[in-house]
């Protein structure tokens, strides 16, 4: 049965199931549309998103919004949500241990949501919900089968595009877009 979101917050204000808990200010649950046909998971709260308790609303959420804008998707028909909800510190990956303990929380917001499309945002999240070892840069653009038919369409956390601004051909901004582009589609 799956947590209702009462349950998945409550849950979440008293976790320490992982060390993220003590050094963090407070959980990051999602937040969004509860009836959200897109859900956007990234791999963990930054500082900004610690001190206010909401996913990407840093910088990385601002450059976020600004790729679903370009496809006339609003934040607020999206979920937006991430692989641990405590704060890494020093804004480091989150460890296979901190990852599973946390799944629980994702996997209540995932059946809550029942979106239609999961997009994992850089290498973290789409490592998670594709269980390989492979890179972004080689999965991002292709739409995978996730479990109950939910497709998976992953690509760059938006704060990899804020610090790599230019590559060999087409830039990952470039890149992203196309993704985002493929999102509206995927839902068309």
């Amino acid at each position: 049965m799956p947590l209702g979101k009462k349950d998945i917050l409550s849950n979440l204000e008293s976790c320490t199931r992982c060390r993220l808990h003590g050094k963090a200010t407070q959980a990051v649950p999602g937040e969004g549309n509860d009836n959200a046909e897109i859900m956007l998971v990234g791999e963990g709260p930054g500082k900004t998103e610690d001190e206010k308790g909401r996913p990407f609303v840093g910088r990385g959420g601002k450059k976020l919004e600004e790729l679903l804008e370009s496809q006339s998707i609003s934040r607020e028909e999206t979920y937006i949500t991430n692989i641990v909800k405590h704060r890494p510190p020093e804004n480091r990956s989150p460890r296979r241990d901190e990852i599973e303990a946390c799944f629980p929380f994702l996997r209540g917001e995932i059946e809550q949501i029942n979106p239609s499309l999961i997009v994992p945002l850089g290498n973290t999240a789409t490592r998670e919900f594709l269980d390989t070892d492979d890179g972004i840069t080689s999965l991002r653009g292709e739409v995978y089968s996730w479990k109950d038919g939910i497709k998976i369409l992953p690509t760059y956390h938006p704060s990899y595009l804020l610090r790599n601004l230019s590559g060999d051909g087409m830039s990952p901004e470039e890149e992203a877009r196309l993704d985002f582009k493929r999102i509206k589609e995927e839902l068309a």
